[in-house]
């Protein structure tokens, strides 16, 4: 049987050139999104290039000036929006916090199998940092940063313009959780292919999750879940 794939688009009044149209506002608006994420990440990485601070200070300074400025910028696009929780700042009903269980416990367990049978050094030798402090960082710190980056900032700004979604053999997915996925996996380019394909798995689990719930928290949940192994493991 042949897959069937295709696009569904919001129907505003008809017209056969409504698909041409729209295409110019989506490149304009997956511009506008690689420029946020530049804005989030240059001034963290400026101020470490500054002042060369040890990892263990490097590590939690990139997180929380990136985490200030996500926040900064969720928070004035909020203002043209019908507010923060355009942008997952909300309470998910509960089935979709089960659901992130469900779906990141096999998938941490997957990720850390694959992990220790292909081994890669990430960019930043973290063998002396204490087991609190790789829980902090990683386990939690990390994860919220991440996911309100990604899945809050840089997904919604995406689906709020491009309302679109792809359909494949009656499996949806939002170009705009594609995106950011395939970007997350991007920034782990310095920790081997294995990473960065689990990196691109994680992002289009979480980004559904987020899509679905219209809340961060299971996307939080399920990169937690999926640090975990990597912190009991080492």
């Amino acid at each position: 049987m042949k897959s069937r794939c295709y696009d569904s688009y919001p129907v505003v009044g008809g017209g056969s050139g409504l698909k041409t149209s729209m295409n110019s506002p989506k490149l304009g608006a997956l511009g506008v999104a690689l420029g946020l994420f530049l804005v989030v990440y240059g001034p963290a990485f400026a101020a470490v290039s500054l002042i060369r601070p040890p990892a263990q200070v490097a590590i939690p300074l990139i997180i929380a000036i990136s985490l200030a400025v996500a926040l900064f910028l969720i928070f004035t696009l909020a203002r043209r929006t019908a507010g923060v929780s355009e942008f997952g700042l909300s309470i998910p009903k509960f089935r979709y916090v089960g659901l992130a269980v469900v779906l990141g416990l096999p998938l941490a367990f997957a990720a850390g199998w694959l992990g220790h049978l292909f081994p890669s050094k990430g960019p930043i030798d973290t063998s002396g940092f204490p087991l609190w402090m790789l829980w902090l960082y990683f386990g939690v710190g990390a994860s919220i940063q991440e996911e309100i980056i990604f899945r809050g900032l840089l997904q919604s700004f995406l689906e709020q313009r491009w309302m679109t979604t792809s359909w494949c053999s009656g499996a949806s997915l939002s170009p705009a959780v594609a995106f950011t996925a395939t970007l997350f996996g991007i920034i782990h380019l310095g920790s081997g292919p294995i990473v960065i394909a689990a990196a691109i798995v994680l992002g289009l689990v979480a980004g559904e999750l987020r899509r679905r719930s219209a809340s961060l928290l299971p996307a939080v949940i399920v990169h937690v879940l999926f640090n975990v192994p990597g912190l009991l493991w080492p």
